[in-house]
C-alpha cells in the first residue's frame, strides 16, 4: 500500500513528464510553422492546434510564444557550446577533427530545428557563450580564441543555410585545417 506522500511523489513526476512531452510538440509545431510563415504571423491557436495541446497547458509551460522560441534557442545553443567546449579542450589534432565531424553530424540530425533559427536571426551560440568559449588568461589567446570560434560558426552557419552538401566529414576536416593554420599563426 502505498502512502498519500508517495502518490503525490508519482503524480509529480507524470506531471513533469507530462510537461516535458507538451514542450516537445510546441517545439515541434514552432519549427513547422515557422518553415510555413514568418514568426510575428504565427498564433498561439495554431501553434496548440498543429502541436495537439490545450492554450492551459501552452501556459501554464511558457508566457507567449517569443519565450517558446527562447526555449528552443537556448537548447540549440547549449548543444552547440556543449560540443565547441569539449573541442577546445581536446588536445590532439586527430581528437579535434573527430569531435568537429561529430559537431557536424549532430547539425545535421538537428537541421531543421537550426535553420529556422537562423533564418528567423538567431545564432547558434549566445553573445554570453561565446565570451564563456574564448575567455583566457592573457588578451592576445582571448582574440585568437574569439577569431577561431567566429571562424567556426561562421562556417556551420554557411553549411546549414546552404544545404549541408558537404559531409560532416568534410567539413570536420575543413574546420580543423583552419583552426591549425590558425593557431599556427599565432
Amino acid at each position: 500500500m502505498i502512502t498519500e506522500l508517495e502518490r503525490m511523489d508519482m503524480l509529480r513526476l507524470s506531471n513533469a513528464e507530462a510537461n516535458k512531452i507538451t514542450k516537445d510538440c510546441l517545439k515541434k509545431a514552432m519549427g513547422r510553422l515557422l518553415r510555413e510563415k514568418d514568426f510575428q504571423k504565427i498564433s498561439i491557436t495554431e501553434l496548440v492546434t498543429l502541436a495537439g495541446v490545450s492554450r492551459t497547458a501552452f501556459y501554464r509551460n511558457y508566457d507567449s510564444k517569443e519565450a517558446l522560441l527562447e526555449d528552443v534557442s537556448a537548447t540549440v545553443r547549449k548543444a552547440v557550446a556543449d560540443a565547441i567546449l569539449s573541442l577546445r579542450n581536446a588536445e590532439q589534432a586527430s581528437e579535434q577533427e573527430r569531435i568537429l565531424m561529430g559537431i557536424f553530424q549532430e547539425l545535421r540530425m538537428n537541421s531543421t530545428d537550426l535553420v529556422w533559427l537562423l533564418d528567423i536571426g538567431r545564432s547558434l551560440m549566445s553573445h554570453e557563450q561565446i565570451e564563456a568559449l574564448v575567455n583566457a588568461e592573457d588578451e592576445k589567446t582571448q582574440y585568437l580564441n574569439a577569431a577561431c570560434l567566429s571562424a567556426v560558426l561562421g562556417i556551420m552557419t554557411r553549411w546549414l543555410k546552404t544545404g549541408m552538401n558537404a559531409s560532416p566529414e568534410e567539413m570536420g576536416s575543413i574546420c580543423c585545417k583552419l583552426l591549425r593554420t590558425m593557431r599556427g599563426a599565432n
